[in-house]
């Protein structure tokens, strides 16, 4: 059942067995899997189907230094289905040395190995619809090219690794029909918790409390999943301070909030290879029709050889290339600045956009309308892949480009001066505190950026491919300014990490909140560290992992939870206000 909060009376006191708070991935595949269960199930969403100005003020906070990350609200979602309903797709699982404890990096490893979640991802992978649960073009594809660029491959660096698209699954559309079917799952549209309370004693949650835009209401359960994201996250629990937990829940060692990462990415090389013909560059697709694409890995020994983290590289588009020759970039250029420019909420933002992209968008409408009737065909073909229900991922450049852009994405180390607080004076309009992010990188990443980028050149040198731009000094100096004006791409990480040390993380190995004894955390704050990974599919697989061992933990309550009343869903509605 979905319904709105603010249908509820005024003074509703709801209870169930397991109380879900975030509508997102998260928050979503940890009810899925708990739904064949007779547990009751509460899931808060923050957000309504669609984001509103006034839900994006609620994800606004502060930056320090000003300015060395982007505005908190910028990539992240107060929707059902939270950051899914922008997502691209992208799924990549971590690979095993992520999950190792490396020497070369501090504060590294987690609690359990590759082997003992890799189960999970192949049930993710179809809640993300992304096909089977392989990563292997070797396997995947016998009769492909065994590499992107023939005879390329070494020790140091493989290209049978893919990355696979989902559909992409955005979970609250996508499973709308399945939640709003369930007799055991409620969904409660626009409910934003405030506070986690712990009235009784320190070790158990005994509810939350939330509000609507005019009401609140309090919710009991015998179990809570927080699955807000990596700044919310943190947000709620430091927020949630009373006299058992003057520091806010979770952070007697204060550790909430630390540990904050994300990923360093961009493109800086070009590369021009000699024979376009053996390029292993297009898409692939597999048997269920899944699109699938090639990329280059730093391997696990070359990482510990060069004492770097994890990396990895693909093709697009080159950084200074505008493309104004050829007419399906130009098409495709025009078509996402409409697009991004219909979603702005505000005419300042519109008329800024237009003012800085005006010269580019005339010199790519002359490109159309000169040449564009020569590419008609392609633009067909592709507008169908882009409109189809399995979407093709994006457009890529012409094979023939005169340089193609070398991508890539690297990890960011665990650092607890990097972290996720919350402001001592200002609050939003529920008065909570507002976040604020303090973002930090380490020699050890960037270096890792110019190390991978040396093992590609060299190789690609060595190889005789073709040309490449490339300098070392000159990436550095790239690398430093894109890290002093960050953008995480809404990859937020590690902020209530896992670690079965209470001083080193929020949560154990089974995701509960140390020193609580029933209440989880959910979603990519708990990664220890962020390999090169785009988060979305290790966070899934993390769920569906805690919602087997809900379904396997008893409650442990306190005292006043033991005679909790379940509410069915005939009585929840019986609490909907008369006048909805």
């Amino acid at each position: 059942m979905i319904i709105y909060a603010n249908q509820l009376d005024e003074s509703a006191f709801l209870e169930a067995d397991v109380c879900i708070i975030g509508g997102g991935p998260a928050g979503i595949s940890v009810a899925l899997e708990l739904q064949p269960t007779n547990k009751k199930i509460i899931l808060l969403a923050g957000g309504t189907e669609r984001e509103t100005v006034a839900n994006q003020d609620l994800n606004k906070g502060y930056v320090t230094p000003k300015g060395s990350h982007e505005p908190l609200e910028e990539n992240r979602r107060r929707a059902f289905g939270g950051a899914s309903t922008v997502w691209g797709g992208r799924c990549i699982p971590f690979d095993p040395i992520d999950f190792e404890a490396r020497d070369w990096i501090p504060y590294s490893g987690w609690p359990f190995s590759y082997h003992e979640l890799e189960p999970y991802y192949s049930r993710a992978m179809e809640l993300c619809k992304a096909g089977a649960n392989n990563f292997n073009a070797l396997e995947q594809f016998p009769n492909h090219a065994k590499e992107i660029f023939q005879g390329f491959d070494t020790e140091a660096i493989v290209s049978h690794k893919l990355e696979r698209w989902s559909t992409p699954v955005n979970f609250a559309r996508d499973y709308a029909e399945v939640l709003g079917n369930s007799e055991n799952i409620t969904v409660l549209l626009g409910a934003h918790v405030t506070k986690i309370n712990t009235e009784t004693d320190k070790e158990n949650v005994s509810s939350v409390s939330v509000v609507t835009r005019d009401k609140s209401f309090t919710i009991k359960a015998g179990q809570y999943v927080l699955a807000c994201g990596g700044i919310e996250n943190p947000r709620i629990l430091l927020a949630s301070k009373n006299q058992f937990h003057p520091q806010g829940i979770g952070n007697d060692h204060d550790v909430v909030g630390r540990y904050y990462m994300a990923h360093l990415n961009g493109t800086f090389a070009e590369v021009a290879p000699s024979n376009r013909k053996r390029i292993l560059f297009d898409f692939e697709t597999d048997n269920e029709g899944v699109y699938c694409r090639r990329r280059w890995w730093i391997t696990d020994k070359a990482q510990e050889a060069k004492k770097i983290g994890n990396g990895i590289f693909f093709l697009q588009q080159a950084k200074n290339q505008d493309g104004h020759r050829d007419p399906l970039f130009s098409t495709v250029f025009v078509a996402k600045f409409v697009i991004s420019v219909l979603k702005e909420k505000s005419f300042r933002k519109t008329k800024s956009r237009w003012l800085e992209e005006k010269d580019k968008i005339v010199d790519h409408t002359k490109v159309i309308l000169k040449h564009g009737w020569k590419q008609v065909p392609v633009i067909y073909e592709i507008a169908k892949k882009r409109f189809s229900d399995r979407r093709l991922p994006f457009v890529l450049p012409s094979v023939k480009s005169k340089t193609l852009g070398l991508y890539f994405q690297t990890e960011h180390f665990p650092n607890p001066k990097s972290r996720i607080t919350i402001s001592d004076n200002q609050t939003d309009e529920f008065g909570m505190p507002r976040a604020v992010a303090s973002i930090t990188f380490s020699d050890l990443d960037v270096t890792t950026v110019v190390e991978a980028h040396k093992i590609f050149a060299e190789r690609y040198s060595e190889a005789n491919i073709g040309k490449i731009k490339f300098n070392a000094s000159e990436l550095l100096k790239f690398v430093e300014k894109n890290i002093t004006s960050f953008n995480t791409s809404a990859h937020h990480l590690g902020t209530t990490r896992i670690s079965n040390d209470p001083k080193l993380g929020v949560v154990d190995a089974d995701c509960k909140v140390h020193g609580m004894n029933n209440l989880y955390v959910a979603g990519s704050s708990v990664f220890p560290t962020g390999g090169h990974a785009n988060p979305t599919l290790t966070l899934v697989a993390l769920s569906v992992r805690l919602a087997e061992h809900l379904k396997k933990a008893a409650a442990t309550v306190n005292a006043e939870n033991t005679n909790l009343h379940v509410l069915d869903q005939e009585e929840l509605l019986n609490k909907v206000a008369v006048s909805h």
